[in-house]
């Protein structure tokens, strides 16, 4: 291996544990509370040469966050596929999506837990950055999976024509939205009855395709 390769791989190493700290620590704190040192202690690394890395923690923010939706994109298309009609193709995607937010957590609530980042960050900067609008492109993409299966479901008479496609599919994201923000007291409330997450999130699917279903 030439030298030029090897300190391209050494790169790219140091990149991915730099962004799986910082996954990490946003996950587990909020990107709000998360500093730069914290994330540079984390990695072993000085915050001088993290910088060279990443100019600020709103590129890293979005790198962490790209990676995760890239993901959940892949997992969404590859499920999808794997149905014929758009009910099935809707049943895919929910189950996709249910797996994405089991299998990386700490991803989705990224992804789903956006409160603080306007506060935070310059998002004029971030809306000209490549992250950011890749980031928005995927989650148009994860989006539109569900809006055309919704519109599939309708077309082939599975689905009730009088739903439309775009709000339910917007529907199900606050719906989602709502889950990974719920309070405290919602989580008790639920343990009380016997309900536990994953039921819970069974339950939404299951309740949505109810909402949808012709018959």
């Amino acid at each position: 291996m030439s030298l030029a390769k090897w300190k391209e791989r050494e790169r790219e190493q140091r990149q991915n544990d730099i962004i799986k700290a910082a996954r990490k620590l946003f996950a587990n704190k909020g990107s709000d509370k998360v500093s730069m040192d914290e994330i540079a202690k984390e990695v072993g690394l000085g915050k001088s040469t993290l910088y060279l890395y990443f100019k600020n923690k709103e590129s890293l923010y979005f790198a962490v966050v790209l990676r995760g939706i890239r993901i959940w994109a892949e997992m969404i298309k590859e499920e999808a596929k794997k149905g014929n009609t758009g009910l099935e193709k809707l049943i895919l995607y929910g189950n996709a999506n249910r797996e994405f937010s089991n299998k990386y957590s700490d991803y989705f609530k990224l992804l789903y837990s956006p409160t603080s980042i306007k506060k935070q960050f310059d998002m004029d900067k971030m809306n000209s950055s490549e992250e950011f609008h890749e980031v928005k492109e995927l989650f148009k993409e994860i989006m539109s999976l569900g809006i055309d299966s919704i519109q599939k479901g309708i077309d082939e008479g599975e689905i009730r024509p009088d739903v439309d496609p775009v709000e339910a599919t917007i529907l199900l994201s606050v719906i989602f939205n709502g889950k990974v923000n719920m309070g405290d007291w919602a989580k008790e409330m639920l343990e009380n009855s016997g309900i536990d997450e994953q039921k819970f999130t069974n339950d939404i699917g299951d309740l949505f395709l109810h909402m949808l279903r012709k018959y």
